[in-house]
């Protein structure tokens, strides 16, 4: 749709752009959304607890000088990390359903970022078909379901091997046991990681592409500057950059867990693809 021709606002000059307003990032939804995986996480080590615990002490009262695969420690112990991974996992249509949920609270929120910077900056409202945004939702809906579910596996794999490097070592039940339990920050950790960077990219990925939708070309990178941000990302404070050639590690919200922004260089608004609502 094209652009259509607009009064100018008194004391500027016509369809000239204030000053872009900044761009609020999602917050309140990330939070919930660590929230969120952090429970789905806990599933794994909730199952470790019922599971593998008790399955430790039939590793102490067997033979340990002979190979792992030939003694009945390490045949309870795959019995009881198979019981731990089927009681973790949950089905992957639900927690789908859970997924999309939240990225739709993202698009709404950062839709109206949008429309509320362009009504700052024209004094008019601009609207557009998206007809690539279905598409790009369901491909993060599918990647974060990949990595929300490889959490029980991953760490019940790399539990293990620490279980059976412990067993061979001579280590007690006590010890085994501090071993197992000092383990249960790991999903937990990787659950909030993966929350955090997910809705930034997401965010970052709406951003790009709504600018890009109307016909903005170029952006300001800009930065929370606080003492997370990374040293590369608080030296772009204030750069320019172009949408078609994005930096060494993407533009901003697509490197992990950055919370940087970019800030539209807005074109005359008869240059702006969209339709114009006064």
């Amino acid at each position: 749709m094209g652009s259509t021709r607009t009064q100018a606002t008194p004391g500027r000059q016509p369809n000239t752009p204030r000053k872009p307003k900044k761009w609020l990032y999602p917050a309140a939804i990330e939070r919930e959304y660590v929230r969120f995986v952090q429970a789905y996480a806990s599933r794994v080590t909730d199952a470790v607890e019922r599971f593998v615990v008790p399955a430790l002490q039939l590793v102490r009262g067997d033979d340990l000088a002979q190979p792992p695969e030939g003694d009945r420690w390490y045949t309870a112990l795959e019995l009881a990390f198979k019981e731990a991974l089927e009681a973790a996992v949950v089905s992957p249509e639900s927690l789908r359903t859970v997924i999309a949920l939240f990225g739709a609270r993202v698009d709404v929120f950062n839709a109206r970022q949008f429309h509320e910077l362009l009504r700052a900056a024209y004094g008019v409202d601009v609207f557009r078909l998206e007809p690539m945004l279905g598409q790009m939702m369901r491909v993060w809906e599918a990647e974060n379901l990949r990595l929300i579910t490889s959490i029980p596996p991953q760490y019940l794999e790399t539990l293990r091997g620490r279980v059976v490097a412990a067993v061979q070592r001579g280590e007690t039940l006590k010890s085994l046991t501090a071993e197992v339990r000092s383990t249960y920050d790991l999903p937990k950790n990787r659950a909030e990681l993966i929350a955090r960077d997910q809705i930034g990219k997401l965010n970052g990925q709406l951003t790009g592409y709504r600018q890009r939708n109307v016909g903005v070309a170029e952006y300001k990178w800009r930065g929370v500057l606080d003492e997370r941000e990374r040293d590369e990302h608080v030296e772009r404070e204030g750069e320019t950059f172009k949408w078609n050639e994005p930096p060494p590690d993407g533009h901003p919200g697509h490197p992990i867990r950055c919370r940087c922004w970019a800030e539209p260089i807005l074109p005359a608004l008869d240059d702006l693809d969209g339709l114009i609502v006064h």
